[in-house]
């Protein structure tokens, strides 16, 4: 699950199987929405992690 800005758009992908693997994107109006959307996707798993750069 990644979240990314360029400082003006928001978007949240979600992606399975590595680099190679299947990936979704959604574009988000803000930064609250896309982490309630990546919070969503996530479904509550304790076993994720946060990673930053």
């Amino acid at each position: 699950m990644f979240i990314r800005t360029d400082g003006v758009r928001w978007e949240v992908e979600a992606r399975t199987g590595g680099a190679e693997g299947r990936s979704k994107v959604q574009q988000c109006p803000g930064q609250a929405s896309a982490e309630i959307l990546a919070d969503a996707w996530l479904g509550g798993r304790p076993e994720w992690r946060q990673l930053v750069p």
